[in-house]
């Protein structure tokens, strides 16, 4: 008579493990911490490259910053003035238009000017950065996009670019590095981290002073 086999006893069967199969189970938690510190060091030395906040600065305005982002901005006959302190690590950028201003027109639009666009400029950098400010200067743009202005010195860019160097002689503010003239225009980012100038031209070149 067949037997159910439901009804039969529960068969276990036990192993015995090895000593040393048991010692190496027991070194198993030490082994995986021991491959573990090394990936964990690797990661906590790993740089994660976040994208930086590009903020932009429009024509005759002056924006002053003491955090990494990047003043941006394009310029033609215009002329990207920028100012930096790299002590305090704050800096800002004037989009300057025109050479000179008139007495009326002085105080309402003072980055529009290069005469009145450095004073400002520097004085705002210098409320951010305290009265030990050590300014330098970078300048980029004053072109002449007119074909048919293109060997008359005294183009509206040439003039915004001898306006400022000017203006920056008579408030004692060096000028450290300068991208002007030609006849094309050019997009300006100003890394405030760092003090550098990126220059994107038309033709897609890149420079960096």
């Amino acid at each position: 008579m067949a037997t159910n086999v439901v009804d039969q006893p529960e068969i276990k069967v036990e192993t015995t493990v090895p000593l040393n199969n048991v010692k190496e189970l027991q070194r198993l938690p030490d082994q995986l911490i021991t491959h573990a510190q090394p990936a964990t060091t690797h990661l906590a030395g790993l740089q994660v490259q976040l994208p930086i906040q590009e903020v932009r600065v429009a024509m005759a305005e002056i924006k002053v910053e003491n955090k990494p982002i990047k003043l941006v901005t394009n310029v033609g006959s215009c002329v990207a003035l920028c100012l930096y302190d790299p002590i305090h690590k704050c800096g800002g950028l004037a989009h300057v238009m025109l050479p000179s201003t008139t007495r009326k027109l002085q105080n309402s639009v003072p980055g529009k000017f290069a005469d009145t666009a450095v004073p400002a400029l520097a004085e705002a950098v210098r409320k951010i950065g305290g009265k030990e400010t050590v300014l330098s200067a970078k300048i980029a743009g004053g072109a002449c996009i007119l074909p048919n202005l293109s060997n008359n010195d005294q183009h509206v860019g040439r003039k915004n670019v001898d306006a400022i160097k000017a203006a920056l002689k008579d408030n004692r503010i060096r000028l450290v590095a300068e991208d002007v003239g030609g006849s094309y225009g050019r997009k300006i980012e100003f890394n405030i981290g760092n003090g550098t100038l990126t220059i994107r031209l038309s033709n897609g070149e890149i420079k960096e002073i």
